[in-house]
């Protein structure tokens, strides 16, 4: 009974004072707060000891050095966009933002371009009828083809293939990736102009042999890309030759297998000079697999006969070469005997196609004819006699890229497919060509004459393309100095030139030549040409005295 009376008790708990709970809270903080101070510091030092101040010099090298990065990177040079055009865009933003002295020393007020063939950069017109569908195919169908008032503003024919070609990117317009080969209605419009080009029946030409690329260049890399098997392998190039040729040897460490043109006779092929290469490289162990042919000419402009490209079509078939043939300059022809003469045509003619008996690329690009439509990066390779298994590896070679870019798909098929007669833009589209054509062919020849002219010089005419090749007797000193400065002497001429008149030329040296011959590659494009013979003799002149010992 009292133990279950303990058991009920109630045991009254006296609670702490209230200063003494607040003292034991404050305290606790403290502790807890010094805890964290201690293991932040702790961490903090780990932390500092495994990595390095940003004050610190670094303990390893960085990955992505000039020692580090591929050879054949390095040893690749592009001339046309090599020294002297760095050094003119350096001297162009001098006069355009001048900040020191140094500005107003020079003698011009602005940098003639003639470096390269970029049309449209040098004032030449963009023609209206192929802008007018473009503007239409990046427009939202609601202000463009569907606007109530587009008639006011566009042709007819314009709005009309806008919508067909609308319709062939599947409504998707040109803001959407692509087949990886191109727009199939695209390389059909490429396929009907071969055709038609070459007289060749009709359907000859396989739309699944043609891919559209990124200019024709990119076309070319890809091919050039798939031949170089291994470091043995070689391709022959004329000398001289565009540099993407040289460079693209070199990025993919090919032999570059050159064989010369002859000058005198305004740049022509020989065969013996062929079969001379081919067996001297040969004999060098090199593994020759294909043959670059470039009609009409860079840098030499000239145009090839149709028996000078059968007898090469003939070659390449005869010792089992690819021929890549570069004919982006094929509306170029200026001279009324000649004519361009494809080598497809030549093949087809030969009865080579039929037996199967040439492996041929040809090449072609919205940048050059007339339309000069370089920044629109648009073109086309047409493959014959390429087995079906590698043109897979093609096709998986351009889809690791997706696709080469809509507009310049587009502008492909504008080029290949104008108006017809009879269409609302038909008459003016034409006349807007000839004028384009005819101030090129003008300048052609006001470029290669004056040129000739100049004592000291010899310019074989300019038959084709958008360029001279002139070569360029050096005085001695100009020699001398050139050696000393580890230059070329035409990159020294060049320099000069562009230093004192402000023109920018491309040295000879950069697109090869046989040895003692100097001289330097321009294009014929701007308006200012006149200027620049007067110039260029006027600066000779000068050079000449000034290197004269």
């Amino acid at each position: 009974m009292v133990a279950r009376n303990e058991s009920n008790r109630q045991t009254k708990v006296m609670a702490p004072p209230r200063n003494v709970v607040v003292s034991i809270l404050v305290m606790s903080a403290v502790m807890i707060s010094s805890v964290r101070v201690v293991a932040a510091s702790t961490a903090a030092k780990a932390v500092a000891a495994l990595t390095p101040s940003l004050t610190d010099k670094p303990t390893h090298h960085k990955r992505l050095t000039i020692e580090t990065i591929s050879n054949n990177l390095k040893a690749m040079e592009y001339a046309v966009r090599g020294k002297i055009a760095i050094e003119a865009d350096k001297i162009s933003e001098e006069l355009k933002h001048p900040s020191s002295s140094s500005s107003a020393d020079y003698p011009f007020d602005h940098i003639i371009y003639t470096n390269i063939g970029n049309p449209h950069a040098v004032q030449q017109k963009a023609l209206t009828w192929p802008r007018q569908v473009m503007a239409l195919l990046q427009l939202p169908d609601a202000i463009g083809i569907n606007h109530p008032e587009v008639h006011r503003l566009f042709p007819p024919d314009a709005i009309e293939r806008a919508r067909e070609m609308k319709a062939a990117l599947g409504g998707h317009g040109i803001g959407a990736y692509t087949h990886s080969k191109g727009v199939r209605e695209f390389r059909e419009d490429v396929a009907r102009f071969i055709e038609e080009r070459d007289g060749a029946k009709r359907g000859s030409v396989d739309v699944e042999n043609i891919f559209l690329t990124a200019g024709a260049s990119e076309a070319i890399s890809m091919v050039m890309t798939a031949l170089i098997k291994d470091s043995s392998c070689g391709i022959m190039i004329p000398i001289p030759q565009y540099p993407l040729y040289s460079a693209t040897l070199d990025l993919l460490g090919g032999h570059k297998v050159g064989y010369y043109l002859d000058e005198q006779s305004i740049w022509g092929m020989n065969i013996e000079e062929l079969e001379r290469s081919l067996a001297e490289a040969k004999s060098n162990g090199v593994n020759v697999v294909a043959l670059v042919l470039i009609n009409p000419g860079n840098p030499t402009g000239q145009v090839l006969s149709s028996q000078e490209v059968k007898d090469i079509v003939s070659f390449c078939a005869r010792h089992n070469l690819v021929l890549l043939s570069d004919e982006v300059y094929q509306e170029n022809v200026y001279r009324e005997e000649d004519e361009f003469f494809s080598s497809r045509r030549a093949a087809d003619e030969l009865g080579l196609i039929e037996k199967d008996a040439i492996q041929l690329c040809s090449f072609h690009s919205v940048s050059k004819g007339v339309f000069g439509e370089c920044g629109q990066r648009g073109g086309y390779v047409e493959m014959i006699g390429i087995p079906e298994d590698v043109n897979d590896c093609f096709y998986k070679l351009a889809a690791s890229k997706l696709c080469s870019n809509a507009p310049g798909q587009a502008m492909v098929s504008l080029m290949c497919k104008g108006p017809n007669p009879g269409d609302a833009s038909y008459e003016s589209h034409e006349r807007e060509k000839k004028a384009v054509f005819e101030g090129l062919k003008e300048r052609a020849s006001i470029v290669s004459q004056g040129l000739d002219n100049i004592p000291g010089f010899s310019c074989q005419p300019a038959t084709g393309a958008m360029y001279c090749f002139p070569s360029v007797h050096m005085p001695p000193g100009a020699i001398k100095a050139s050696n000393e400065m580890g230059l070329s002497p035409d990159t020294l001429y060049a320099l000069d030139l562009l230093q004192t008149k402000g023109i920018c030329v491309v040295p000879a040296s950069g697109f090869g030549q046989k040895a003692g011959r100097f001289g330097f590659r321009t294009t014929f494009l701007s308006p200012e040409m006149r200027t620049v013979v007067d110039s260029i003799k006027d600066h000779y002149e000068k050079f000449c005295a000034k290197y004269a010992d």
